[in-house]
């Protein structure tokens, strides 16, 4: 099969020189006029439009940046928020389209067959929505994204996984988080705890769930405090539910619980009783109250759900639009948030209780059919973090912070997977 530089042949020096030319000054136009983000994006273009030819390379650079969420273009206001990473998979998308045209594609879209119901029941819901609410540029950016949380990872899963090129973003992915973990109490600005707890807690679940990554092993002495040190009442919980998940996949072999389960549950027990009286405090606090910060967090929780209730009263059959929740909620508080915190009131309040129907169905759905190809190595892991995501999406964020992309890569690769070896696609 041709690759994209074989298809696309270079143009010829002078002309490449000319280009390069050109593009370095609009590089440097705008960052002597103060706009350094927008320069920077510029100049990284050229290099990404080069690496679309090396999906290895972008695709194990992706694992890397999935936990690093910052924003890039400032404070949204209303949900649009543009991560390395959503920049990463946009990449990869364009390189995925421009491989369409070569003799033997890719069949990512044949892979992703079994998961077909789910999708289409939710992006039908999804676009039936966008047409009933302002057709303006910022609900179409709105929209894109939240299309570009969920399809986008499936689609590059798929793809991984048939060039098996899965386990390296996966590799990625593990070291990227056990090096937050490590840095993270050190520099909060790196993330905000519940986010960064998941994406702790989806690194655990994977060297649980996958046995080639059990050289990852010594990672556990850095993820497991370091979940904790979040003090992410929601990713410990979201744990516990994957790793029930993975064991009921995988089974209860006495080889898998000695393997995995019991080093898990040693370096918890131990992360556990070595942390300061307040964490303990703080992770163990489920109960509302004004007394302590964990009460108090918790209390508020309750208030964001009131507003939430309030929006969802208001517009109760098309909701308020997809990523409009600050504006609405700014209309009732003079504190107004861009999520919840609780994903399903999220959905009901952006697009009325259809929207969290089929949002249920997509979960359930996905689960189900991964569930079914259960003898791939990638499923368990798949379901688990798929499962796990969403668990803690009832408690705190799930679409605004991207902390849902590793699910939907796994049940993508999973996706893939299944094809290639029924296929055995080299």
């Amino acid at each position: 099969m041709k690759t994209i530089r074989e298809r696309f042949a270079p143009p010829d020096a002078p002309l490449i020189a000319l280009l390069a030319a050109g593009a370095a000054a609009l590089v440097a136009r705008e960052i002597t006029e103060g706009r350094l983000l927008y320069g920077v994006a510029l100049a990284a273009l050229p290099a990404l439009a080069w690496l679309t030819a090396k999906p290895a390379i972008l695709i194990g650079a992706l694992g890397a940046t999935l936990p690093l969420v910052q924003n890039l273009v400032g404070a949204s206001g209303g949900g649009y928020n543009v991560s390395s990473s959503d920049l990463l998979m946009v990449a990869i998308g364009g390189g995925i389209l421009l491989e369409r045209t070569a003799a033997r594609p890719v069949p990512i879209r044949r892979a992703l067959r079994p998961i077909a119901a789910p999708l289409i029941q939710y992006g039908t819901v999804m676009v039936l929505l966008f047409a009933l609410h302002p057709l303006d540029v910022a609900h179409f950016a709105k929209t894109g994204q939240r299309f570009e949380l969920f399809l986008l990872p499936l689609a590059i899963g798929a793809y991984a996984a048939l060039r098996n090129l899965h386990l390296g973003l996966l590799k990625a992915y593990l070291i990227a988080a056990t090096a937050l973990a490590i840095a993270w109490p050190f520099d909060h600005g790196l993330g905000q705890k519940n986010p960064v707890g998941q994406f702790i807690a989806n690194a655990i679940l994977l060297f649980l769930a996958l046995p080639a990554l059990r050289r990852f092993l010594p990672c556990l002495l850095f993820l497991i405090p370091g979940l904790l040190l979040t003090q992410s009442r929601g990713a410990i919980l979201a744990t516990g539910v994957g790793a029930v998940v993975i064991l009921a996949i995988r089974g209860f072999g006495l080889r898998f619980i000695v393997s995995r389960g019991v080093p898990f549950a040693l370096a918890a027990a131990a992360a556990f009783l070595l942390l300061p009286g307040s964490y303990q405090s703080r992770v163990t606090t489920i109960s509302p109250g004004q007394s302590t910060p964990a009460q108090y967090a918790i209390y508020i929780r309750e208030q964001l759900t009131t507003d939430a209730k309030k929006i969802i009263r208001a517009h109760p059959l098309t909701g308020v639009g997809v990523g409009e929740y600050y504006a609405a909620d700014s209309k009732i508080t003079a504190d107004p948030v861009l999520d919840p915190h609780e994903v399903l009131y999220l959905q009901a309040a952006e697009g009325g209780y259809g929207l969290a129907v089929s949002f249920v169905l997509l979960v359930v759905g996905l689960a189900f059919a991964v569930w079914r190809m259960k003898n791939v190595p990638v499923a368990a892991a798949a379901a688990g973090v798929l499962i796990a995501t969403a668990t803690h999406g009832l408690v705190d964020v799930f679409w605004v912070r991207g902390t849902p992309v590793l699910g939907f890569l796994l049940v993508g690769m999973a996706c893939g997977s299944l094809l290639r070896e029924r296929e055995n696609i080299e």
